[in-house]
């Protein structure tokens, strides 16, 4: 479910060594306890986001933020307390707003329309976690203590499996509609739109500033609205402007 967003200039550690090509380590810390933390933190969320969780190391992460590997430890417990701290408040409130908006008082089709916009508007400003979550999804499965990842995952996954069976009961949707694959191939679509809108201008052979957000969006709408819609409705204007209020994500 990567580059970091805002790569900094490369930087020689402390130590004198020569930083590895290709992956910016931020300046210093010199400020306080809090600001060391989200230093940190921020350094994991670039590692996590473009090699894994366990493929980085603690030491990859101290020399990201020139301090000693011991001293990370006096801001975290353990790789995986830095884990829990970067992924936990994304995902449960994430979670909470696909219910909500699944149980609005709205027809099925508005109510799909604001999750694509919630989604593919949150995995894009919040890009590196949602990759997270994404990437190392078989990690959160297996290790008990990220159980609430996989619950929230489940709650959404229902909710969105609750306004696909509402459109299909509305004839607005295509009865055939597997709910597993629909969902899943959505998620990914969107994850993967969210990673190339903010990644991978380099890679273009258009300037990827000839795309915009809206565009991108409006793309996807179309695209998932007309593969799901019953017979007869898939050129039925994209209710966007409707549904933009019910999709902000409430913190």
């Amino acid at each position: 479910m990567t580059v970091p967003i805002n790569a900094k200039p490369d930087c020689e550690p402390a130590n004198g060594a020569k930083a590895r090509p290709g992956l910016a380590r931020p300046a210093p810390v010199k400020a306080g306890m809090a600001d060391r933390r989200r230093h940190i933190l921020d350094a994991a969320t670039n590692r996590f986001a473009e090699h894994g969780f366990e493929a980085t190391t603690v030491r990859q992460i101290a020399d990201d933020v020139n301090i000693l590997s011991g001293s990370l430890y006096h801001h975290f417990a353990s790789k995986e307390a830095m884990l829990h701290e970067i992924v936990r408040e994304t995902v449960e409130k994430m979670s909470a707003n696909v219910v909500r908006i699944s149980k609005a008082p709205v027809d099925a089709e508005a109510r799909l329309t604001a999750l694509i916009l919630l989604e593919l508007g949150e995995m894009t400003r919040n890009q590196q976690v949602h990759a997270i979550l994404s990437n190392d999804r078989k990690f959160f499965r297996v290790r008990e203590e990220f159980s609430y990842v996989v619950k929230a995952k489940r709650e959404a996954y229902h909710a969105w499996c609750a306004t696909l069976q509402d459109g299909i009961d509305a004839k607005l949707f295509k009865s055939s509609l597997d709910f597993y694959l629909t969902i899943s191939t959505i998620i990914r679509m969107l994850n993967a739109a969210a990673d190339w809108y903010k990644n991978e201008e380099a890679y273009m052979a258009r300037p990827l500033g000839a795309y915009t957000l809206d565009g991108v969006i409006d793309f996807h709408l179309e695209f998932v609205l007309s593969a799901v819609r019953a017979p007869g409705r898939t050129s039925a204007p994209i209710p966007r402007a409707a549904c933009e209020a019910l999709a902000k994500f409430v913190a």
